[in-house]
């Protein structure tokens, strides 16, 4: 009886890895991916059966791979495996096209039962150890530099707490995407944050916090960055 390939992509050479060595007894590991840039490439040459993808990565989150990778293999089934367990993320990863969400602890047995689940079942598979609601983080809305960012920042940072890839927002925004991560870049800096994970994570934690309202802001952008 055919076993099922999986594919992994993950950053981190010992959790790839880990992973492989998991798969083992029951799946064929068709590879690991290491930069998100590359992914779909490899997805389209290697044709696995179920993707395992990392949400935090350099140079293109798996939230933003999620769509890419949905639309180049719409048959593929993919499973994020992150060691954030929040259940605002899982939520919003699953809304995003992912058919399961195990955090990166997850045991061999409970591996192979999320990907034996979505290589059989139409529901998605969320890990027992994700909490049933997501704990509000009050850090987020009580940053005490909220203040600074303009409306646009808050907009965008909205934005990406529902998925949305820079290409996206801008098209939405009718810019260009430098001048979407010019943005990002400086709303980062004004938050302190060091990293785009980081970045993320708030803009998750906000999108729970406040609700889905938003206003439509004026067009702030700086003149040197403006389209």
């Amino acid at each position: 009886m055919r076993r099922a390939t999986v594919l992994i992509c993950d950053d981190h050479p010992m959790v790839s890895q880990g992973l492989k060595s998991l798969l083992r007894s029951g799946f064929v590991s068709v590879g690991i991916v290491n930069d998100g840039r590359e992914l779909v490439t490899t997805l389209l040459r290697a044709r696995p059966d179920v993707l395992l993808l990392d949400v935090s990565m350099p140079h293109i989150n798996g939230l933003e791979l999620l769509p890419q990778v949905r639309e180049a293999v719409p048959t593929l089934k993919v499973i994020v495996v992150t060691m954030h367990v929040d259940r605002a993320l899982a939520d919003l990863a699953i809304s995003a096209g992912a058919h399961g969400f195990i955090p990166k602890e997850a045991s061999a047995d409970e591996l192979n039962a999320a990907i034996e689940h979505v290589l059989t079942q139409s529901r998605p598979f969320i890990s027992p150890h994700i909490p049933r609601r997501s704990f509000r983080d009050k850090a987020a809305i009580q940053h005490p530099e909220l203040d600074r960012l303009t409306p646009r920042h808050r907009q965008i940072l909205r934005m990406i707490g529902d998925g949305k890839s820079s290409q996206e927002m801008a098209e939405l925004l009718g810019v260009s995407p430098r001048t979407v991560e010019f943005h990002r870049a400086s709303i980062r800096k004004a938050l302190g944050l060091t990293n785009e994970w980081g970045l993320i994570r708030f803009a998750i934690m906000m999108r729970v916090s406040e609700g889905d309202d938003v206003d439509e802001p004026p067009d702030d952008t700086p003149a040197e960055e403006n389209d």
